[in-house]
Order: C-alpha cells, then structure tokens, then sequence
C-alpha cells in the first residue's frame, strides 16, 4: 500500500468534510435568522394587537384614540401627552415592521396589511400633528412614508422642552 497515496486520500476527506461541516453550519446559520425574524415579526404584531386590546378594553383610552385622532388641538395638556404616548408605542412598533420588510424579513403580503393600518392612522389629523411634533424620534424612511401616506409634506413642529413649559398651552 502506497502511504502517499493513503495521506492524500486522507486529506481529500478530511477537506470534503470541512466543506459538507461548513455548508451544514451555513444551513443551520439560515434557518436561525429567519426563525428569529419570524419571531421578531410575531412580537412586534402582538405588541400592537396588545395597544389595540388596551384600547378597546378602556373607554378613556378609546376616547383618547377618538379625539386626538380627530383633533389634537382638542386635547387638555395631560391627554396631549397621553395622546403622544399611545401614537409612540404604537408606532414604534409599526416602525418596526417597516424595518423588518426593508430587511426582507417580512413578506409582502404581511407588509402591505401593515402599510394599509400605517395609511389609516396616517390620514387622522391628530397623528399628522403628532408626526409634525415628533417624527424626528423615527427613521426617516418610515417617516417619509407616514407623511406619503398623510398626502403631505414633512413638517416639523415645536420642541419638546416648548411643550412641558408651566405656562405653555
């Protein structure tokens, strides 16, 4: 037997089998990240539908939605607040499923239920104005498509530190 021939023949398996090891991994590698931004996906549905639920179950926070939805100038200086943080997190989570489909971690059909929900808020004049007062706090991209889909241009408003003033109003 030619040992020569024996080492070479060696090495040739132990080479496929780093290769057949790596191609595994790869495999495995692949289905971890898209597993995870399935699961990523899912949380960030949940988190809204949790908002939607916390709506529905409180009339207060339904009228809250109702008013400032439709007038946020109506709103006392305590819902304005109440207001912006149940536009933050819900939102947020919308933002999210933005970045997820950009990422082509969310598919199509998913994201345009997504877009159709972000195109409803969106023509509300109350979150109009709350984009106009904090849509710095969000991507830009995400940003430009609310403001796409309020069918009007970017516009900022004043600064946080005006609006908790004592005596702003």
């Amino acid at each position: 037997m030619n040992w020569t021939a024996v080492g070479a023949l060696a090495e040739l398996l132990g080479a496929v089998a780093v290769v057949l090891s790596l191609v595994y991994l790869g495999a495995q590698v692949r289905g971890s990240t898209r597993q995870a931004k399935r699961d990523a996906s899912r949380d960030l549905a949940v988190r809204i539908s949790e908002i939607s639920i916390a709506v529905s179950a409180s009339r207060e926070m339904g009228e809250l939605l109702l008013v400032g939805g439709g007038s946020y100038e109506s709103l006392d200086r305590v819902d304005e607040v109440r207001f912006r943080a149940l536009m933050n997190a819900l939102f947020r989570g919308l933002e999210q499923q933005y970045l997820l489909h950009r990422e082509g971690a969310l598919d199509d059909e998913a994201w345009t239920a997504v877009d159709n929900l972000i195109g409803d808020f969106a023509s509300l004049p109350g979150v109009q104005r709350y984009f106009a007062d904090r849509g710095q706090w969000y991507v830009p991209g995400f940003l430009d498509l609310v403001w796409r889909h309020a069918g009007k241009e970017r516009t900022a408003g004043p600064k946080m530190a005006d609006q908790y003033r004592p005596d702003a109003g």
